[in-house]
């Protein structure tokens, strides 16, 4: 099969490598925002931007190899209004129960652990070694970051970022656009586009929503 990659930078490098494990395509090809048509990205041809969609639509399978979540679900809006079909990508040492179900675009990087009856939706990272426990259910355009454990049932909504090594204790809810900071440990609840540190997680800050006032 055929793949093409979206993004050229530091998270497409590991993205490339975990294509690579799964040995599932033949062929594989980047776009980059950058105007790098023509270059080469550790061994791959970048074909252009997104003025060469149109002439890819059909038969590429695609994924979005960008790690901040607005850009990520923006350019996968394009590729899948182009006529491209989205990956799922699973690196063979993680484990993904198969009652999980994963919605098409995520990536499941090395060591990550996605238990049974999870839900995870589409274009999201599950990151190097996080842990997504039982009955999880995660939104579209999240980002796990690496190291990071969901407990049971722990609810998150779209567009959410939970930071390195974060813990977000069973039954707890972090709303969309919701930022959790690097080693926080969530007890509860953290709103939409709040931002949470410490231990236990305090809202620091809001964000601003699509359109809109926080």
């Amino acid at each position: 099969m055929k793949l093409l990659l979206w993004g050229a930078g530091g998270h497409a490098k590991v993205v490339l490598d975990i294509a690579l494990a799964t040995q599932a395509f033949t062929d594989i090809g980047f776009l980059d925002d950058a105007g790098k048509k023509g270059a080469w990205f550790r061994g791959y041809p970048i074909l252009g931007g997104l003025e060469c969609l149109p002439s890819l639509a059909g038969p590429p399978y695609f994924l979005i190899a960008i790690g901040d979540n607005r850009i990520r679900a923006s350019r996968y809006a394009a590729a899948a209004g182009a006529g491209l079909t989205a990956a799922t990508l699973v690196h063979p040492s993680a484990i993904v129960s198969p009652s999980a179900t994963m919605g098409e675009g995520t990536v499941v990087m090395p060591r990550a652990v996605v238990n049974a009856d999870a839900r995870v939706g589409r274009n999201c990272i599950v990151n190097t070694g996080a842990i997504v426990e039982h009955d999880c259910v995660i939104g579209d355009h999240v980002h796990i970051s690496p190291g990071a454990v969901l407990g049971g049932s722990v609810r998150v909504g779209d567009f959410t970022l939970v930071g390195t090594g974060a813990h977000a204790l069973p039954g707890a809810v972090i709303e969309e656009g919701a930022v959790v900071g690097a080693g926080a440990v969530v007890l509860d609840r953290v709103p939409a586009y709040a931002t949470a540190v410490g231990v236990p997680a305090k809202v620091v800050g809001y964000g601003m929503p699509p359109g809109g006032t926080a």
